[in-house]
């Protein structure tokens, strides 16, 4: 309410729904798009939960340590996912499918680069399975790969 009180254009939402239940969540976030049609608002949405992500949002930028490493419409993120960090997060949301139980889940491994004193080269590189010497030297540009679709990484770019 505080927030909306001088009729602002952007609204940055850090984490609003994360320590609600379910339905919680889902009623305040019903609110929120429903303020958001009502005032023509557009939100800065930063979570973790990509669930609720997909649920509220037109377009998705994935961070990692900092750097943008996907931008696109939510549509093309959860049908396209390019970057190997976009595409270890949407594989980690569970599926209420049982016919999955017991098959092997993506995971991402290695270790988490320190965010002090980075190293150059993509921050993902040392957790990313298909890490190239490229990769651990140099910092890959974000790049449009496809219209609407920016990724910053050497697999999706080639450059």
């Amino acid at each position: 309410a505080r927030a909306l009180i001088l009729n602002p254009m952007l609204v940055v939402c850090d984490e609003p729904v994360s320590a609600l239940d379910v339905s919680i969540q889902a009623q305040i976030l019903n609110l929120m798009m429903e303020l958001q049609r009502e005032r023509n608002l557009t939100y800065l949405f930063i979570t973790h939960n990509l669930s609720v992500v997909k649920h509220i949002s037109n377009n998705i930028m994935v961070m990692y340590l900092g750097r943008c490493v996907e931008l696109c419409s939510a549509d093309e993120l959860f049908a396209n996912p390019l970057h190997p960090y976009t595409d270890a997060l949407l594989a980690a949301i569970p599926k209420p499918d049982i016919s999955l139980r017991g098959k092997e889940q993506k995971l991402i491994k290695g270790e988490v680069t320190s965010p002090i004193n980075v190293k150059p080269g993509c921050r993902f590189a040392s957790r990313c399975p298909f890490c190239t010497e490229k990769c651990t030297n140099t910092d890959p540009e974000f790049v449009e790969v496809t219209p609407g679709h920016f990724v910053s990484c050497f697999k999706v770019n080639n450059k």
